[in-house]
């Protein structure tokens, strides 16, 4: 009951602020919905009166015209309403896909990896479609709240005048009904929790099976049968949580057909007898049946609202959750120059979250302004893990990171990421143009230049519409299919596009051939120029270009210094590696 309140603040205030006609549209439907039962509940005793008692021709007419006029005005502003409620709808659910979407690009990248934050995302997503039918579906069942409340008044005021022991039936069948409806949305509710996990493996062997990006490993690997399997696996533990909710909440479903049959029962005997006995005229006894109908549709009507907003409410508070997460990371405030930085690690160990192992250990090294650092070692060194805790996708567990002699934990988060201009070994390029993914923009002069610099002149040069062709083709079918080396260009141009102090380069070449490589780590180099940079490779053509060298091993710096100084450290690890990789090339 507690999550009703800032579920119905949030979300209203979010999408009012944004579509206000949307609330105006559903206080005017919900007042025209609230009058229609009672031009009947009115006019119709008149007419039956009427009939049995003087048979007034032209008073018959008037009061048909009435109900027939009223009941088709009412009919016709709810059907016009409800058309341009259900537009808005669309909208609103799109507006809300799109506030997660930010959010979920705006979390700490060390939430993107954790379990318990990928889970509240799909909670979130879920909760806001599927269950609880967003703004719009928690909306419908306030205002029939508030509508079939206004109702039960007018309903009760006529049972009160005519039939009070009726109107006392109904209060207790009520309650009963509301105590039932209560259990099974506790199930439906419980149900939910099970299902979150469930949806998102059911959602990724889902659409996975015909995301065209895995296209070619199903078919060489013959995949298929264990996808297929995987999704049909997930489908049949999903169906298995449905079915235990059916089954949980028939026995109440039961109970409340049982109730609802008793009400009826008493109801119409109640009203016959007084009539019998004419306590009550015709008219009147028509009144009251339609009554004592309009309240049981009245008072079931807000126990399902109120049951039904308090489950979609519940559901809706995961997004609520999600909006509001707790950050992974402390932000500071300290304002930070775009320029040349002195960086140091002073003894920095760092393990995963929810793990013991430390990935780094004790590390310790100073980067003056400018210089050009390499960074090898062998698979799970600690090689990249060095570079995100340099990015700030995650932070030290132990020691701290300075730069300029400050602490990084300090800095404006925002001002700091912009020092950084990585091209990491899984770098992304978008279904954008090829302007749009380096600059990020949709048009910018610079992009052209910038593409030459880096090799790329040829590639524009054959496309229909220059940097403006769409990369891939999943929106455009004139969109282009970079090769490898191609892609790995537009990231590097990404890169030097940002223009930040500080430009890295976490094996983004792994897939080329090592003459490929060293032209693109010669090029990129000499684009650097006096900016920081950081250079990580197995293969060590790129510790040519660089002022040190430092190799990684077991999560230690275990050797540190120029090449020559590295290759002449008998038995060492890089002179090792060195000499493995000529000896190859030169057999």
């Amino acid at each position: 009951m507690h999550k009703i309140i800032p579920v119905i603040r949030i979300l209203f205030k979010t999408a009012g602020k944004k579509y206000p006609g949307f609330f105006i549209l559903k206080v005017f439907r919900m007042l025209v919905t609230t009058a229609m039962p009672f031009v009947a509940l009115f006019i119709s005793p008149l007419i039956v009166d009427e009939i049995v008692g003087a048979r007034d021709v032209k008073r018959l007419i008037i009061l048909a015209v009435m109900l027939i006029g009223g009941e088709v005005i009412c009919q016709l502003l709810n059907d016009i309403c409800t058309n341009h409620i259900n537009r808005y709808s669309s909208r609103i659910e799109y507006y809300f896909d799109i506030l997660i979407g930010k959010h979920v690009m705006e979390l700490d990248f060390e939430l993107t990896e954790d379990k318990a934050a990928l889970e509240q995302i799909e909670k979130a997503r879920t909760g806001m479609e599927w269950y609880s039918g967003g703004v719009h579906g928690i909306s419908d069942q306030f205002f029939n709240f508030v509508g079939n409340l206004i109702k039960a008044a007018g309903f009760i005021t006529v049972l009160a005048l005519h039939a009070p022991i009726l109107l006392l039936v109904m209060v207790i069948y009520s309650g009963i009904n509301f105590l039932l409806v209560a259990k099974q949305n506790k199930i439906s509710i419980e149900a939910f929790a099970k299902l979150s996990k469930t949806n998102r493996l059911f959602g990724y062997f889902g659409w996975n099976i015909v995301d065209p990006r895995y296209g070619k490993d199903i078919r060489l690997y013959d995949a298929q049968d264990m996808m297929v399997g995987s999704w049909k696996e997930n489908t049949e533990k999903s169906n298995s949580f449905w079915k235990w909710q059916g089954d949980k909440g028939f026995p109440y479903s039961l109970g409340m057909n049982f109730t609802g049959l008793a009400r009826s029962i008493f109801a119409y005997f109640y009203v016959a007898l007084l009539a019998i006995r004419k306590v009550i005229g015709i008219g009147t006894f028509t009144q009251l049946i339609a009554a004592e109908s309009g309240l049981d549709s009245a008072v079931g009507g807000m126990v399902m609202s109120i049951t039904e907003l308090i489950k979609r409410c519940n559901y809706a508070y995961e997004y609520v959750v999600f909006m509001d997460y707790p950050e992974a990371l402390k932000k500071g405030d300290k304002p930070i120059e775009k320029k040349p930085h002195e960086i140091e690690f002073r003894h920095v160990s760092f393990a995963y979250p929810n793990t013991d192992r430390k990935v780094l250990d004790d590390v310790n090294i100073r980067i003056a302004p400018g210089e050009h650092l390499s960074i090898v070692g062998l698979n799970g060194a600690g090689k990249t893990t060095f570079i995100k805790l340099l990015c700030r996708l995650y932070d030290p567990t132990e020691g701290e990171i300075l730069v300029d002699g400050t602490d990084i934990r300090e800095y404006d988060y925002k001002q700091y990421m912009e020092q950084f201009a990585p091209v990491f070994q899984d770098f992304k390029l978008f279904a954008f143009s090829v302007a749009e993914n380096i600059a990020f923009t949709e048009k910018d002069a610079d992009v052209a230049a910038l593409t030459d610099r880096v090799g790329l002149h040829d590639f524009v040069e054959k496309l229909p519409k220059g940097t403006e062709t769409n990369i891939f083709k999943f929106f455009d079918e004139e969109g282009v299919e970079p090769s490898g080396g191609e892609q790995q260009k537009i990231a590097i141009a990404r890169a030097l596009y940002k223009d930040a102090p500080v430009v890295i380069l976490d094996e983004p070449t792994a897939a080329l051939d090592p003459i490929a490589e060293y032209e693109i780590y010669r090029q990129f180099n000499t684009l650097v120029g006096g900016k920081s940079a950081f250079y990580i490779s197995h293969r060590l053509s790129s510790c040519q270009f660089c002022d040190r060298i430092a190799v990684f091993s077991d999560g230690r710096i275990a050797e540190y210094g120029t090449h020559a100084e590295l290759e002449n450290i008998p038995n060492g690890i890089y002179a090792k590696m060195f000499e493995a990789q000529a000896k190859y090339y030169k057999d």
